[in-house]
């Protein structure tokens, strides 16, 4: 595809990566636009530590817009969102109707009423759209998607899960607080803000039949949001369990697979990914290569920016919806206490 000019709705720290990636991505004759709802917004280095040396105009050579329908007017050719999730529908909508390709920042929204609409749309538009879940574009982590697919690592036994951060630290530029991973108006929540290893879970296994998950405001903190869930999923004859937690000391990420054939595991620690086959003859792996996280937004760009078709396009609308569904029902069965249900019909089929 060919984007010329290309507006990025929201300047914290998830819309400052897009843009840096997108930036050194494309050409130099590309035009960068954007809006954002604060009046002043730091430069932020690629650790979200703040630039004092220059402002965020003058690094990407940005024409900022205070107003939304100012910015839309501009017709952009790609729009890329990062906003609070409760923040993503409006300005999706807006390039909808003009036809911009669509970027859109984890999760879809903070919930999914309006998915079937936008989804019909965005397919009879032929609108190119991209969720950010840029962990799929892990190369370790395609490799396993590619084991359990070609029924390598055998008949899923079961599998787990675990997330441990601590949303305290993520913007040192300002007050934890205010971040909208703790605000439910704006789409918090840790089910929400760390989505990322529901969409693994969907990606490898598809989506289960059932969900149950406990969980709450359970730290000392007084938040509107739940901090910590404990999540089931139940799939016809196996289920797995994802552990979610953003009021930990220290960040760490983990999975385990358990198959009949192979065992897998990996670790964010030392970005440690095992494969044990049960079969000696068949030679287990042992991958300690570290994968930046910048690689993983840069491959998701790339791609994008590439050979990305109506297949893509349907990949990730599946992927936005299946998560949502996911958290919804969770967040249904945290208030229930009972195991919820998940329907199959958000799903669109792909080309054949």
């Amino acid at each position: 595809m060919d984007y010329k000019k290309i507006l990025f709705i929201g300047l914290g720290g998830a819309g400052q990566r897009h843009l840096r990636i997108f930036y050194d991505l494309l050409p130099s004759t590309t035009e960068f636009y954007a809006f954002r709802s604060k009046k002043t917004t730091p430069l932020l280095n690629s650790d979200f530590s703040v630039n004092e040396n220059k402002t965020i105009k003058e690094k990407y050579n940005l024409t900022i817009f205070d107003s939304i329908e100012e910015a839309f007017s501009i017709y952009p050719d790609l729009t890329i969102i990062s906003t609070p999730s409760s923040l993503h529908i409006d300005p999706m909508l807006n390039a909808l109707k003009i036809n911009s390709a669509i970027f859109v920042e984890k999760p879809w929204s903070n919930h999914i009423a309006d998915f079937k609409k936008f989804s019909k749309s965005v397919l009879l538009n032929k609108t190119p759209f991209h969720i950010s879940f840029q962990k799929r574009f892990n190369s370790k982590f395609q490799e396993i998607f590619l084991l359990i697919k070609n029924g390598q690592i055998g008949k899923i036994l079961t599998a787990t899960f675990s997330v441990f951060s601590n949303v305290r630290v993520w913007h040192p530029y300002e007050n934890w607080k205010d971040l909208y991973a703790v605000n439910s108006i704006l789409g918090g929540g840790v089910l929400l803000t760390e989505i990322h290893e529901i969409d693994l879970a969907y990606w490898f296994f598809g989506l289960p039949k059932e969900v149950f998950c406990s969980g709450g405001n359970m730290s000392e903190e007084i938040l509107d949001i739940e901090d910590t869930a404990n999540i089931i999923l139940i799939y016809e004859n196996f289920s797995i369990q994802i552990n979610l937690c953003f009021m930990h000391k220290k960040q760490s990420r983990s999975f385990n697979i358990a198959g009949s054939r192979a065992n897998v595991s990996w670790s964010d620690s030392k970005d440690e990914l095992k494969i044990e086959f049960f079969n000696y003859e068949q030679e287990s792996k042992y991958d300690d290569q570290v994968v930046l996280n910048d690689d993983m937004f840069y491959n998701q760009a790339r791609k994008f920016l590439g050979d990305w078709d109506e297949n893509d396009t349907i990949k990730s609308l599946n992927s936005a919806s299946s998560s949502l569904a996911i958290v919804a029902a969770a967040k249904k069965s945290m208030n229930s206490g009972k195991k919820e249900k998940l329907s199959k019909e958000l799903l669109i089929k792909e080309n054949q």
